[in-house]
């Protein structure tokens, strides 16, 4: 018998050299790469799907206020309080229409940078009007 110690998986498990890790390594690498790929490209795909889905629910909503501004005026005449009060009932109607309009015109990014614009322009009145919001939403959701 020889005196070398006997290894467990036989001389080539443990003749790697600097060459055999590199290329572990590499291919971990790949691996990893191909992953983050995939991953990226699935998270495209999802954010493509809703983003199509809220379009739909933005065209969705001007539909639907252009609808209730267009009975409105219909309607105004018939409104009980007067001319004083269907004027009043034309004037909600048109600015149904008009916020109709705007959801028809702007994408999500264009409303985000208006909203955006606002803040900047008047910070005190976007101040009182997101806490005034907060308040509506948390009494709402303590009801439920």
């Amino acid at each position: 018998m020889s005196n070398e110690p006997t290894k467990p998986f036989g001389d080539s498990e443990f003749s790697s050299t600097g060459q055999d890790t590199q290329s572990g390594l590499q291919e971990i690498k790949d691996r990893v790469t191909d992953m983050a790929s995939k991953a990226k490209d699935k998270a495209g795909q999802v954010a493509d799907s809703v983003s199509e889905k809220l379009g739909h629910q933005r065209e969705n909503a001007a539909d639907a206020l252009g609808r209730v501004a267009s009975t409105m005026h219909d309607k105004a005449g018939s409104v009980p309080g007067g001319s004083k009060a269907a004027s009043l009932t034309h004037s909600i109607a048109d600015g149904m229409d008009c916020t109709a309009g705007y959801l028809r015109d702007h994408d999500f990014a264009q409303m985000g940078k208006d909203v955006t614009n606002i803040c900047r322009k008047y910070p005190i009145q976007s101040f009182v009007a997101a806490l005034a919001v907060g308040i509506l939403v948390g009494r709402s959701i303590r009801r439920k």
